[in-house]
């Protein structure tokens, strides 16, 4: 199963980053294309980065 935030098109965008990060091929291979993408650095930052402004927002 690929990574829910892997948006593909003419280049593969990381969309739980916050610049639209474009993965490197062993990123990709590790965390993007696989079941693994729950332990993608940038997928953990916007977890914690949504987690967060839950919290100040009440």
């Amino acid at each position: 199963m690929n990574c829910p935030y892997l948006e593909k098109g003419m280049t593969e965008m990381c969309a739980a980053s916050i610049t639209s990060l474009v993965p490197s091929a062993e990123e990709a291979e590790e965390y993007c294309l696989t079941e693994e993408h729950y332990r993608c650095p940038m997928l953990l930052g916007h977890v914690l980065r949504s987690g967060a402004e839950r919290a100040y927002s009440h």
